[in-house]
């Protein structure tokens, strides 16, 4: 399939291609995990278990989110930037809760105490656990309570949606604080924010003891933030550098690069844990370089299929492991895993194609106040948390 060199949704289509690619790292991560792929234990170390992807993720939502909204919220009310957020994150997550409760209620009329622990960690108690988490799910909290027994149940990765709600509340906020800042006190403060956040989890890890600790420094919100301004700042330096009206091709394959080879280090390396907050930095030029280019350099990137995956990568976010406990309930394991992975990829884009986008539309139009920004303006992102351990024994909180 040919290779496209116009913007996608004013945006390079690399930057929806690798929203795919670090989707499927979470899907493969997740499905070793529920033992329906033999995974190699070197890529699954590689990629921390899925659980870098989350800062991928995190960053570039702060970009496309500047890069989409910056104008708009200059002169109007947040009131519309948050109905879009609301129509853009909800019916699927309604959506992956319908398909996560036919496993839900399986488990619980037969009594199956073995995967109800090792997949929703639940022990006691389990009644009043699921009505809590489920409760946590609707309201888009699990994040804040970062429990197992509240995390894992129903659909565990939904917690990151939890995060990116609150990182939209701030948006408007934090986006207004830091336009107004000169480019040398932004990239300091940036810089601070980084660094607080690295402290953040070291007071976590001394304090809290190892399981304990790692769900916290990947699940709590404060926790994370500062990988969603990092992407702020990313977009923030990319409307700078655009309206010096010279090209910054060759810049953006630097920092391309660049920041491919340090991240490739850092995840062979992992100097720190989590590895991802050494990473974040590296995820934010990376963004920046791919926004730069002004033709395409990886051609894979540019592919027409891979880019309409990277539209559905958020439906593949939270319906691959409600799917994933399906299939392996009707009896797939690693050696057949492969028909479950192909049939959820091309189900991700049904759902986008038929369910996700028309609903989108539909509830912008009603509640928008009137129309500022077209819908098609730019492919949205929304990540969905692997630190959210699946199905290998996490004992229950």
């Amino acid at each position: 399939m040919r290779a496209t060199t116009t913007p996608a949704n004013g945006i390079v289509p690399a930057l929806t291609s690798i929203r795919f690619l670090a989707a499927l790292t979470v899907v493969l991560s997740h499905y070793r995990e529920l033992e329906l792929l033999n995974t190699p234990v070197s890529f699954f170390h590689f990629v921390d278990g899925g659980r870098s992807a989350v800062s991928l993720f995190f960053v570039l939502s702060g970009f496309i989110l500047t890069y989409t909204y910056r104008d708009e919220l200059a002169t109007q009310s947040p009131h519309n930037f948050y109905v879009a957020r609301v129509a853009r994150i909800y019916p699927n997550i309604l959506f992956a809760l319908a398909i996560a409760s036919v496993t839900t209620a399986y488990l619980v009329i037969s009594h199956n105490d073995v995967l109800l622990l090792k997949w929703f960690a639940l022990k006691t108690s389990i009644n009043l656990s699921l009505v809590v988490s489920f409760i946590c799910q609707v309201f888009l909290i699990t994040a804040w309570f970062p429990f197992a027994a509240i995390n894992q149940p129903w659909n565990g990765p939904a917690s990151s949606v939890s995060c990116e709600a609150f990182f939209y509340a701030l948006f408007p906020l934090i986006l207004a604080r830091f336009v107004k800042m000169r480019a040398s006190t932004l990239v300091v403060t940036l810089i601070g924010i980084w660094v607080a956040q690295g402290l953040m989890i070291l007071f976590i890890m001394a304090v809290f003891p190892v399981a304990r600790s790692h769900f916290l420094a990947g699940t709590l919100p404060l926790c994370r933030i500062a990988e969603f301004m990092l992407g702020i700042g990313a977009a923030l330096a990319f409307q700078t550098l655009r309206t010096r009206g010279v090209s910054m091709h060759g810049r953006g394959i630097a920092l391309v690069s660049g920041s491919v080879v340090v991240l490739i280090v850092l995840a062979l390396w992992q100097p720190t844990t989590p590895v991802f907050y050494p990473q974040s930095p590296f995820f934010a030029t990376l963004i920046l370089g791919l926004a730069l280019l002004e033709r395409p350099v990886i051609g894979l990137l540019n592919q027409r299929w891979l880019v309409r995956f990277g539209e559905a990568s958020y439906a593949l976010f939270l319906i691959h492991v409600p799917l994933a406990y399906l299939a392996w309930l009707v009896g797939f394991r690693a050696s057949n895993g492969w028909i479950p992975l192909t049939f959820t990829l091309l189900f991700s884009v049904i759902v986008f194609t038929y369910f996700e986008e028309p609903m989108r539309r539909r509830l912008r139009a009603r509640f928008r106040s009137k129309p500022l920004v077209p819908a098609s303006v730019v492919a949205e992102t929304v990540p969905v948390d692997p630190t959210v351990t699946v199905g290998h024994g996490m004992k229950p909180s």
